[in-house]
């Protein structure tokens, strides 16, 4: 049984290790002076020397401590209360603020399709990016070590996770769930072994809590614990240095690659909602960047990229090149669909968007004027000199959705509407106008979506198809002596 903690005048960790952790805290720049700090304790050895040192060094670091504990419901009321009355004890006698919460793993594993242990993960989180939010706390420290990220990169490695999969964890890293305004996740203990934190606990004379789920051979993460890293120390008696530095120069690496995929990413300010990935985009970059623009997109659907293999990679990447309409589950709940542009990755049931409104908007020239979640902004150029299409390419860069029509054709004012029954246009580059509901589905437009897109509409009828192509009367030709200029930007009121 673990004992209760002791005086606080002994809680206080070696003065070595005290100065390393403060070190690498200090040159990963991983708190700053005046922040309020959430630290996740479990009672366990690992968690348990973080709260203490940190603690120890508070003034320091300049930085106002709080402490977590969460009980996941797996092990019994006996063992959750035995755990919560030691953090308890501890967070007191180091006068730290302890919030405590709890949650039912089993049935949210059951719910939302998850594994207990990603179940647990979800909820754990989900609990502390709340108290942060409430205590005010820019940060959240977790108590892994330089073993875990060994077994990451390991367990990784076995899994076939790729180059991400190497870099393991970071010591600073975005909230692995999607929140609205989260805290930062920090690893101050990546530079410490387990067996130093266990040390930790002796000299501050705690006797912190044991996990028997650290020692089930049903994970797999155990059985490498237990079995390869201590095969993998044999031929390296330093392997758990050698794969910090490889999980470290991984990150470098994909910090590099990710920010020249991420252009395939549709930009979005939100915190919530889902990712869309730009399929022109992505199929214009090299193989090796297409694969970390799909890993990029599931991380910042779902807070990171865990559980995603190299087969799910490939699924998606099929699945963009593919008909519209294509859907795919994949883990965690994570469903992606296929658009005409896109690949929208979601959480959430795939719904149809919400249609436009009945009416008829008109749009000055030059002018500007809102249609539903449609904002539209006309102007009047020249026409430009040389080759149009570069001139065209040039005004959609950005991913906007513009059109570039000739004014006299259009007219002097023009109208926004949905479609209606009956509809005929004519598309740019085909010989004669067609059914507008023939060439949505010659366009793999599909059905729900089709009420959501705009009609920009002229003297001469519908002058753009809004997402899809302008009309054939409405081009700029030669003779066009003024260009009309429609910019349309979906920005929901």
């Amino acid at each position: 049984m673990a004992s209760k903690p002791a005086a606080a005048s002994l809680h206080k960790p070696g003065r070595s290790l005290q100065m390393r952790v403060r070190r690498f805290i200090v040159e990963r720049q991983l708190v700053a002076a005046g922040e309020r700090v959430l630290v996740g304790v479990s009672g366990g050895p690992d968690s348990t020397c973080l709260l203490v040192t940190l603690a120890a060094l508070q003034r320091s670091l300049g930085i106002d401590l709080h402490a977590a504990y969460f009980d996941h419901g797996l092990r019994g009321k006996r063992a959750a209360a035995r755990e919560e009355r030691f953090v308890r004890n501890l967070s007191d006698a180091l006068n730290v603020p302890l919030h405590c919460g709890s949650g039912d793993v089993r049935a949210h594993a059951a719910s939302k399709r998850r594994s207990i242990e990603e179940a647990a993960r979800e909820l754990r989180y989900r609990f502390f990016a709340g108290v942060a939010a409430d205590a005010c706390c820019g940060a959240v420290a977790t108590g892994h070590t330089k073993d875990d990220q060994a077994e990451t990169v390991l367990l990784h490695l076995v899994r076939g996770s790729g180059l991400r999969g190497l870099a393991a964890m970071s010591p600073s890293s975005p909230w692995p769930l999607r929140a609205t305004d989260p805290p930062r996740l920090i690893r101050p203990l990546l530079a410490v072994t387990r067996e130093e934190t266990e040390a930790c606990c002796r000299q501050a004379a705690i006797e912190p809590m044991q996990d028997p789920s650290n020692r089930s051979r049903a994970h797999l993460r155990n059985r490498i614990r237990s079995e390869l890293t201590p095969l993998l120390r044999r031929y390296n008696p330093r392997i758990d240095d050698a794969l910090a530095r490889l999980a470290e120069s991984a990150a470098a690496d994909i910090e590099l690659l990710e920010s020249l995929a991420a252009d395939a990413l549709t930009p979005d300010e939100r915190t919530t909602g889902p990712i869309r990935i730009a399929r022109k985009r992505l199929a214009a970059l090299p193989e090796s960047l297409r694969r970390h623009a799909v890993r990029l997109a599931v991380a910042r659907a779902l807070g990171d990229a865990r559980g995603l293999s190299d087969r799910h990679v490939r699924a998606i990447l099929r699945a963009a090149a593919g008909p519209t309409g294509t859907q795919l589950d994949l883990p965690r709940g994570l469903r992606a669909q296929v658009t005409r542009s896109s690949v929208v990755l979601s959480t959430d049931e795939p719904s149809a968007p919400e249609p436009l409104p009945e009416g008829v908007v008109t749009l000055a020239v030059p002018g500007s004027a809102r249609f539903g979640p449609w904002r539209f902004q006309a102007q009047l150029t020249r026409r430009p000199a040389g080759d149009l299409s570069k001139a065209t390419a040039k005004a959609k860069a950005g991913g906007a959705n513009v059109a570039l029509l000739d004014a006299s054709a259009c007219g002097p004012s023009l109208e926004l509407r949905r479609r209606k029954r009956g509809d005929r246009f004519h598309p740019l580059g085909m010989p004669v106008p067609k059914k507008l509901q023939d060439f949505f589905i010659d366009a793999h437009v599909p059905r729900a979506e089709r009420d959501a897109i705009p009609l920009v509409c002229g003297d001469q009828g519908i002058a753009w198809v809004v997402t899809q192509r302008p009309a054939e009367w409405a081009k700029v030709t030669a003779k066009t002596k003024r260009v009309l200029r429609i910019r349309a930007t979906l920005s929901p009121p």
